[in-house]
């Protein structure tokens, strides 16, 4: 019997923004000569590039998920940072003493030779995060993105970070379960772009999202020629009821569809052995048009599958992430029209950032309802076992 390669474990190719320690040896001797006498420089000086970018984002982006900034924005905040390190300019930004001992250093470690690459990865089995490999060094400038309570930049050791590269979508859907709060099912759905996006997650709103559409975790089983999709996908059907309700979002949409969830496993199993076959890991789909088309999926599929919409007054409201031209945009639809966040007056974001906080709150004391009512019910059959015959 064929055995999978579901794992990047034995692959040497380094997937984009892969988790990874590159030209290890020679990034050691820079990062020991030029950044570990200043670490304390260096911090001071990363802090005020990330000064910058909450200048810029806190303004265009307040919101993102329901949660205010800089909650959830690793990756926007990630790579405003890039942008500011790559400045040709620079050297001639005003900053603190300290920190321009920390850009010098930086500096000079870079013309030598030294690496600054952005990373994704598994942070601690906990959340996925976005940071940089510096050298040798783990660099975070984004720290606070999960617990805003947290210094907003943070340096260690690549090696003691306990930041791993995602082996394969069996260890993506352990941290988005924990992560994003999401139960997380096989693609039995849609077989077409199963290969590609081997999961749907459901949220504890029951809305239902196709994934995972990103530059790295389309590599991933392209590059395993779909054999990490197809392991997950040899997984049991999709429960039946999640299966209707969600067909039932794409009808208008998505063409043709299986019949049940035992038929979608088959033709998504199938599409994968289709598409080694033809060798389309190599000359299939870009990845460009996989999370186009995905993103276009999901804004049909997530409202229609949501079990209780979000009312305020009457007035009802929905947000979404759109992807143009390779990039992302946060849009709120109000009484069916839609409008971009970017649009909206200061004032405006303010009382946005409200609501979607409180909404989010509302989730959590939903959620926190619902596990209490499921523990109520537990204790009252035991009880019920245990009591003496009527």
């Amino acid at each position: 019997m064929h055995k999978l390669s579901t794992s990047i474990a034995d692959r040497r190719v380094l997937l984009p923004n892969e988790a990874r320690l590159v030209d290890q040896s020679r990034q050691a001797v820079l990062t020991e000569r030029h950044l570990l006498p200043v670490l304390t420089e260096l911090e001071a000086f990363f802090l005020a590039v990330r000064s910058q970018v909450d200048a810029q984002l806190e303004f265009s982006l307040p919101i993102k998920k329901g949660r205010p900034y800089p909650y959830g924005q690793c990756l926007e905040i990630s790579q405003a940072a890039q942008r500011q390190l790559q400045r040709q300019d620079l050297h001639t930004l005003a900053l603190s003493p300290s920190a321009q001992s920390g850009r010098t250093a930086f500096l000079a470690f870079r013309r030598a030779g030294g690496e600054l690459r952005q990373v994704w990865g598994d942070l601690r089995g906990e959340f996925f995060q976005n940071a940089f490999q510096l050298g040798t060094l783990y660099l975070d400038v984004s720290n606070d993105t999960v617990t805003p309570t947290k210094p907003k930049v943070e340096i260690l050791p690549f090696t003691e970070a306990r930041f791993v590269p995602i082996a394969d979508y069996r260890h993506f859907a352990r941290v988005a379960e924990r992560y994003w709060q999401v139960q997380v099912y096989p693609n039995h759905l849609l077989p077409e772009w199963a290969p590609y996006c081997p999961l749907l997650y459901v949220a504890v709103d029951g809305r239902v999202m196709l994934g995972e559409a990103t530059l790295y975790m389309v590599s991933l089983t392209q590059t395993g020629r779909f054999e990490p999709s197809e392991a997950v996908l040899c997984d049991a059907a999709m429960p039946s009821d999640l299966f209707k309700r969600a067909r039932a979002g794409l009808a208008d949409i998505a063409g043709t569809l299986p019949d049940n969830p035992e038929h979608g496993r088959d033709l998504a199993l199938r599409a994968c052995r289709d598409y080694r076959r033809k060798r389309w890991h190599v000359s299939g789909r870009s990845i460009a048009d996989v999370i186009r088309s995905v993103a276009a999926i999901n804004d049909t599929l997530l409202p229609e599958t949501a079990l209780r919409p979000i009312t305020v007054h009457s007035t009802h409201i929905s947000f979404a992430t759109k992807v143009q031209n390779m990039s992302t945009s946060e849009f709120i639809k109000i009484d069916g029209v839609e409008y971009s966040l970017s649009s909206l007056s200061e004032a405006a974001r303010r009382e946005l950032a409200m609501l979607q906080a409180t909404d989010a709150k509302l989730a959590e004391l939903q959620r926190d309802v619902a596990i209490n009512q499921t523990a109520r019910n537990a204790y009252a059959n035991a009880l019920a076992a245990l009591l003496p015959p009527a």
